[in-house]
């Protein structure tokens, strides 16, 4: 049977409201570790606002579409949709909005912990997001390459091609064989047909 891995990002979650980077503006400076580390502050207001968004999401008919032909995923979503959908073999490679910890005493609380204080109760250390921010390392790289190395198929879905690591992706996937199609409007409609007819043939 072949082998099909998807690639998501902020496109395939706009049809459960949550929208894009792009769409929000300067979000995307803002998600920066210079950001975070002068202005942690305003850098977790800003994530509040966002996780109070996903908080209502549900996913759409893409997200369960994929989960029900139990395809991998790699995300670049922070907002767990593909999880909350069903999917099994997700990686989440820019991490997710469920707990922060601190790196000083190495704790790990819920997220709705910063909605009290962003500092760490036992030694008042700024909490660290579970976010990869533009100018980290993404710890999840190597294992995404893999998975798609290990395809027949990558479906890349509701990405911008903005961020560098979409086109990594995909040219990895060029390199060893792997076909690739993409899917970046009408996400919803559009990926159960794909999924139908990948799995019929």
């Amino acid at each position: 049977m072949k082998k099909l891995v998807a690639f998501t990002g902020a496109g395939i979650s706009r049809d459960s409201g949550i929208p894009t980077f792009v769409e929000l503006g300067d979000l995307r400076e803002k998600l920066s570790r210079n950001y975070f580390n002068s202005y942690p502050k305003d850098f977790y207001n800003i994530l509040k606002e966002f996780r109070d968004k996903i908080k209502v999401a549900n996913p759409n008919e893409a997200h369960i579409a994929l989960a029900r032909y139990d395809v991998p995923i790699i995300t670049m979503n922070i907002d767990s949709l593909h999880n909350k959908a069903g999917s099994k073999d997700v990686l989440e490679i820019h991490g997710n909005l469920t707990y922060v910890y601190c790196s000083k005493c190495n704790k790990h609380h819920d997220f709705d912990q910063v909605y009290n204080s962003i500092s760490c109760l036992d030694c008042n250390e700024i909490l660290e997001p579970n976010v990869v921010l533009y100018g980290d390392m993404i710890p999840g790289y190597a294992a995404a390459m893999n998975t798609v190395s290990s395809a027949d198929a990558l479906l890349v879905i509701g990405t911008s091609f903005y961020t560098s690591t979409a086109g990594f992706m995909v040219d990895r996937a060029r390199a060893v064989g792997v076909k690739v199609d993409i899917i970046n409007e009408n996400a919803k409609e559009l990926v159960p047909q794909y999924l139908e007819s990948f799995f019929k043939t």
